[in-house]
């Protein structure tokens, strides 16, 4: 019995909203804040806020941002707007609205094909040359796995093409989770499941991400995702279940 209760509060607690204690609530100009989401500015997930505020002439208006920005000095927070809410506590944004579309619309479409795993700096860091880059992404509008620039299909097989796909490491891992059931593949041993229709009918989707030999360049560990709610969850660092 006692496992049965443990099994469904945790069922609850994966849908229930976020809520760090001590975050401060920053007023901001609800008519104009736009959320970022940058998952490459120093290897790793960062997000914030950012807005203008009409100025008198001959006053430049004031731009604010809030988050992982240089320009910040506020890093953790949460917003309060009559159509949306965020929060942020350094490691898991928490965006929640009407609809899972607007969540999205809050975002620059930029921010919409979030870096899972990048890596970028300098063959020779002194003298700043020979920049590279090695990344993979995960779309938040459509769902779909991107290394690089180029497009990854379900059921593709990337070890076909090692040099075209070469940021998927072999320990690169994705699952996913519908409504709270069974862990499933997407992505494991560079071969990619056929996942898009659990996807597209599903209440809840959870995703998971590591790479299992190393840390090092993983930008997002999981992404939670309420359609029926209008909630989506970005964790930097969160563990992998084991099923």
């Amino acid at each position: 019995m006692k496992k049965i209760l443990f099994a469904g509060m945790l069922g609850v607690l994966s849908t229930i909203t976020y809520a760090s204690p001590g975050l401060t609530v920053v007023k901001v100009n609800c008519d104009d804040v736009k959320l970022s989401l940058n998952t490459v500015m120093d290897n790793k997930m960062n997000f914030g806020a950012y807005w203008n505020e009409a100025g008198v002439f001959p006053d430049p208006p004031k731009y604010t941002e809030i988050g992982d920005s240089i320009r910040s000095k506020i890093k953790k927070f949460k917003i309060q707007c009559p159509e949306f809410s965020a929060s942020y506590d350094g490691n898991v944004a928490e965006i929640k609205s009407n609809s899972y579309a607007d969540v999205l619309a809050r975002f620059s479409k930029y921010d919409l094909d979030p870096h899972l795993y990048s890596i970028s700096g300098y063959k020779y860091p002194n003298i700043k040359k020979g920049f590279f880059n090695s990344s993979y992404t995960f779309s938040l509008n459509d769902f779909s796995l991107k290394s690089g620039i180029w497009e990854i299909e379900q059921g593709d097989d990337l070890n076909n093409d090692i040099l075209k796909y070469s940021s998927i490491k072999k320990d690169s891992i994705i699952g996913y989770k519908i409504d709270g059931g069974e862990l499933k593949p997407l992505l494991y041993d560079r071969k990619v499941a056929i996942y898009k229709k659990d996807f597209e009918s599903a209440n809840t989707i959870d995703v998971f991400h590591k790479i299992s030999s190393s840390n090092v360049g993983v930008t997002i560990q999981r992404i939670f995702i309420d359609k029926e709610k209008g909630l989506l969850r970005i964790y930097g660092k969160s563990p992998f279940p084991s099923h």
